[in-house]
């Protein structure tokens, strides 16, 4: 696969643009006029934002770029986990090595790195557990989509406002009101892979402002036989049958009245491995992981006066990882050990918004978070042996204020400083600066500049099962500059162009110590990104919609000046939906290109593109039927592997690129009672 060749665009193009034509004339063909209401018009112009500043902003008057996915395109879309959603963002990739999704941002985000530098939140509140710092976003993140009204990304630092991990960006997944619901749904789907999925909802809102939200939903697929080349022998002939099986279910509350907000979610996933790893034994169907989240939050939100806002919140996180692993050799004989983690954390958030000042709106908060469990263990099966046993707690405390100041009716003046303290890794300020400019009604400049920490994770300092521990790490660091002209000339057009750079410094990277042979982590890279993005979105009257962006971009190692693993140079994505038969019937065509990318092993893996189709039909008032294929042209394209990606033969056998799945159908279908 490293040696596939770069697939030419225009080619991928035509076909595109086939399909988007051919649409075009049914929905010229089609006698029913659209429901122009249904129209995500809030998408754009008018659109207010949270997850920028931590208050509701014009997306125009937003501190960054925003972009703002809706409940609205995820049912018409389709998407069915939040990998979905996010390969729609400007910028994004997302690759897959059969266990867990890894985004890649801008060019910057290497397979295998748990996504500990993108930080996800729910409702507002992080997600990212407390001993690997992990972003779910694959069929592990708990909160099933019917439940989500929209999901917000910023990219660039968002230390400012967050703290750790907020360094690539921040993804604020924000759930419904229980009113939005207005009933009870039941919905079933039946996918590629004989995977089967059941959904019940119910969402209900009082006269007097009370409002229930309730859901649960679970997933059961047997995956695909999986053929990997490297692990091609006589013993298997390289195929893992029966090992890519994925299982979850999920399930979410939430209650809110007068201003407070109670909510708690339960998420457990348990994924097949079929590509071997950490010298595991290929094949072997003993090889499994499992992730499980449970959270719950109290929150309370109250305007004290016309310029005053006040808002406080509690909120307790618990992670827990299961690995079985098998080791060692047929002539050997194999070992098969757990791999443990376990995770408890508490924290509690205060903040003041204040608009008594004329021309100024300041925010000033304070959190506290202590991490009163993060504990992870190793140990045979049998016999029993305990290889690792390591509990280390720590708190962090954090300040910060922000100024939304403005100067005259077309200059904003954005300026916010974060102090952290971390027990282990110190105290550290991040300041974050945004300069708009209204040069028209239609025209807005914002000049950028602001700078995000990570601080090493538990897993990072302390797992020393072959590993070396290294306790002394220093916090990753970066420095982001970003010019951004947006254009919105109706409420049914916008135009978003932007320049950026990030520099990074003390990265962390997983290495050999000379001196005893052990892998340990160490401060030791250095990187930049450089790019140009564009979007653009038109609402037409028809009913129609067109959404497109483009990414040119770099990312090198500042040491080697090295082209970073799993960074595409180009990216194209164009979206486009119709509503031939008005609000009974819609359709949606997405194409996603991706230009060649290094392996993590120092091949290549080819640019591909890919055609998603989606149909979405009511019948009557109450049953709404959806159906999609995926990689409608079964295009072939692969993933880079990461460094755990090894066998236990002598030598180990390396992965370095992971087929992804050709045609894929869905359909699911959905009673509103």
């Amino acid at each position: 696969m490293s040696s596939h060749k770069e697939r030419s665009l225009p080619r991928h193009l035509s076909r595109a643009i086939g399909l988007l034509a051919a649409g075009l004339q049914a929905g010229a063909l089609a006698q029913q006029s659209p429901d122009l209401n249904a129209l995500p018009l809030e998408q754009l112009l008018n659109l207010e934002v949270v997850t920028a500043s931590k208050i509701p902003q014009k997306i125009s008057e937003a501190p960054s770029s925003v972009t703002v996915i809706t409940a609205e395109d995820i049912r018409l879309r389709g998407y069915r986990t939040l990998t979905d959603v996010l390969q729609d963002v400007p910028g994004m990739t997302v690759s897959y090595d059969r266990n867990y999704n890894y985004a890649n941002i801008r060019g910057l985000g290497n397979p295998g790195d748990l996504n500990t530098r993108l930080l996800i939140l729910i409702d507002g509140r992080r997600l990212n557990d407390v001993v690997y710092d992990q972003g779910a976003i694959g069929t592990e993140f708990p909160i099933d989509l019917a439940l989500i009204d929209r999901v917000e990304f910023v990219p660039g630092p968002g230390s400012a406002i967050y703290g750790s991990s907020a360094f690539f960006g921040v993804v604020n997944v924000i759930t419904k009101s229980g009113a939005a619901l207005k009933g009870q749904t039941v919905g079933i789907g039946l996918f590629t892979g004989r995977g089967r999925e059941v959904r019940n909802t119910y969402g209900r809102g009082t006269p007097g402002g009370t409002e229930l939200l309730l859901g649960a939903s679970a997933y059961d697929s047997a995956g695909r036989d999986l053929y990997f080349p490297e692990y091609d022998d006589s013993a298997s002939h390289g195929m893992a049958r029966g090992l890519d099986y994925d299982r979850y279910h999920r399930l979410f509350a939430k209650l809110s009245t007068d201003g407070v907000v109670a909510e708690a979610y339960f998420g457990s996933r348990t994924k097949g491995i079929p590509t071997a790893s950490y010298g595991q034994q290929f094949n072997d169907p003993r090889s499994w992981s499992v992730d499980e989240y449970a959270g719950a939050a109290l929150s309370w939100h109250r305007a004290v006066s016309e310029t005053l806002d006040l808002f406080a919140s509690v909120s307790v996180a618990r992670y827990r990882y299961l690995s079985a692993n098998v080791t060692g050799s047929a002539s050997d004989g194999l070992t098969r050990s757990i791999d443990t983690a376990k995770s408890l954390s508490s924290g509690a958030e205060v903040r003041a918004i204040s608009s008594a000042l004329r021309g100024h709106k300041l925010i000033a908060g304070a959190e506290y978070t202590r991490d009163s469990k993060r504990h992870m263990a190793n140990y045979d099966v049998d016999p029993y042996a305990l290889n690792l046993d390591v509990a280390a707690p720590k708190r962090q405390a954090a300040v910060y204020l922000q100024d939304e100041m403005r100067l005259g009716n077309k200059l904003i003046l954005n300026t916010g400083v974060r102090h952290d303290y971390d027990s282990e890794g110190g105290a550290t300020t991040n300041p974050r600066v945004a300069l708009l400019y209204k040069t028209t009604n239609q025209v807005t400049l914002k000049a950028l500049y602001g700078t995000a920490f990570r601080s090493a994770n538990a897993y990072e300092r302390y797992y020393t099962f072959d590993f070396r521990a290294n306790p002394a790490l220093r916090s990753e660091r970066i420095k982001t500059y970003e010019l951004i002209a947006e254009y919105f000339p109706t409420d049914r057009f916008r135009a978003t162009a932007s320049v950026f750079q990030y520099r990074m410094r003390d990265m962390l990277a997983l290495t050999t110590d000379p001196v005893n042979g052990m892998l340990v982590f160490s401060n030791i890279d250095a990187a930049r990104a450089t790019g140009i993005e564009l979007e653009a979105e038109w609402l037409r009257e028809d009913g129609s919609a067109i959404k497109g962006s483009a990414n040119v971009q770099s990312a090198r190692n500042d040491v080697d000046g090295a082209w970073l693993p799993n960074s595409p140079r180009r990216l194209l994505k164009l979206n486009y939906a119709l509503p031939p038969l008005g609000d009974h019937l819609r359709a949606h065509a997405e194409y996603r290109f991706t230009s060649r990318r290094r392996t993590v092993q120092g091949g290549e893996v080819g640019g591909f593109g890919v055609v998603d189709l989606n149909l979405v039909g009511t019948v009557g008032k109450h049953v709404e039927l959806s159906a999609g294929v995926l990689n409608v042209f079964a295009r072939r394209y692969a993933d880079s592997a990461s460094e755990e990606h090894y066998d236990n033969s002598t030598p180990p056998r390396r992965l370095d690129a992971i087929r992804q799945d050709g045609r894929a159908l869905r359909f699911t279908a959905t009673v509103r009672f």
